[in-house]
C-alpha cells in the first residue's frame, strides 16, 4: 500500500482548520442561558414561562437563539390558531351574542396574528431577521386589542388567558430574535 502524499496530509489540514469557519449553524445556547438573556432583554418576558415552553420541545437543547426563537413563534402560531378556533365557537353560541361585535374583533385580530406569525417564521428560517423582527413586533398588538375590546364594553375578556399566553409567547419569541440579530 502507498503512503499518502503530503499534499493529502495539506488538504486535510486545511479542511479541518477552515471547516468551522463555513458553517452557518449557529452555536448551541442553552434553554436557561437563553430565557435568562431574553427576560433580561424585555419586561414582557418570564423566565419561568420560557424555561417551561422551550423545554417541553426536545430539539431545545441542540439549537441557538435562532432556533429557539422559531420554536417559541411556532407554539405563537398554534396558540394563536387554536384562540381562533375559539373564536369561531363563542361566534356560533347564541350565549356570546351581545359580545358579538368584540369577538368578531378578536377573530379578525387573531386571523391577522396567524399570518403575521407565518411570515415572521419564514423570515427566521430564511435569516431575514428585519423581516421576523418587524411581524413578531407588529403580533405583540393583537392580544392587548382583544382585551380592549371587551374592556370598552366594560366586560371582562372571555379570551384573557389566551391573550396572555400569546402575548407571552410572542415577547420570548421577539426578545430571542432580536438577541439573534446582534
Amino acid at each position: 500500500m502507498a503512503n499518502p502524499s503530503p499534499s493529502c496530509f495539506i488538504f486535510l489540514f486545511a479542511l479541518l482548520t477552515f471547516l468551522p469557519h463555513f458553517n452557518n449553524a449557529e452555536d448551541v445556547t442553552s434553554v436557561s442561558d437563553a430565557c435568562k438573556a431574553a427576560a433580561a432583554s424585555s419586561p414582557n418576558v418570564d423566565y419561568n414561562y420560557c424555561v417551561q415552553c422551550l423545554q417541553a420541545d426536545p430539539s431545545s437543547s441542540s439549537t441557538g437563539k435562532l432556533g429557539l426563537a422559531k420554536i417559541m413563534t411556532n407554539l405563537a402560531s398554534q396558540s394563536a390558531q387554536d384562540t381562533k378556533e375559539k373564536v369561531k365557537k363563542l361566534l356560533l353560541d347564541a350565549a356570546y351574542a351581545q359580545y358579538e361585535t368584540e369577538i368578531h374583533t378578536c377573530k379578525s385580530l387573531y386571523s391577522r396574528l396567524v399570518d403575521y406569525l407565518a411570515i415572521a417564521a419564514k423570515g427566521i428560517d430564511t435569516s431575514r431577521l428585519a423581516d421576523a423582527h418587524t411581524y413578531l413586533s407588529a403580533s405583540l398588538d393583537a392580544p392587548g386589542e382583544c382585551d380592549e375590546a371587551f374592556s370598552k364594553k366594560q366586560a371582562p375578556s372571555m379570551l384573557a388567558n389566551e391573550n396572555a399566553t400569546a402575548k407571552q409567547l410572542v415577547a420570548i419569541a421577539l426578545a430571542l430574535v432580536k438577541m439573534s440579530r446582534v
